[in-house]
């Protein structure tokens, strides 16, 4: 089973995309709301596919933390984002094997999207 890390500040939107992944087949293995605690996650307990809002609780936003974490492990990462600016984008685009979606996420182009990720 595909062990995936969500990385998201809205407690509720976190859980949503909990139960809707856990509904397809996925394991959660955990939450985090900060750049930190998704690092902490990340060395605690290596997910297979990482989650991750652009905008977080704490000092980093999802692409610098997405950065720090690639330094060390080399995890694909799912960018979910309301946020369409041009710096965004290309910063994601910069980062190998990361991909986005825009907000709202439609599930079936989340598990689209993780399901190619897996069949690699």
């Amino acid at each position: 089973m595909t062990k995936i890390l969500i990385v998201e500040d809205e407690t509720i939107i976190s859980f949503g995309y909990r139960l809707q992944l856990e509904q397809n087949g996925f394991e959660v293995i955990d939450t985090a709301r900060s750049g930190d605690e998704a690092e902490a996650s990340v060395e605690r307990n290596p997910p297979d596919i990482i989650i991750m809002d652009i905008y977080l609780t704490g000092d980093r936003n999802g692409l610098e933390t997405a950065k720090a974490i690639r330094t060390k492990r080399n995890i694909p990462i799912v960018f979910l984002t309301a946020s369409s600016k041009p710096d965004i984008v290309e910063g994601i685009r910069a980062l190998p094997d990361c991909h986005y979606l825009v907000k709202p996420v439609d599930p079936d182009a989340l598990n689209s999207v993780l399901y190619r990720i897996t069949k690699r």
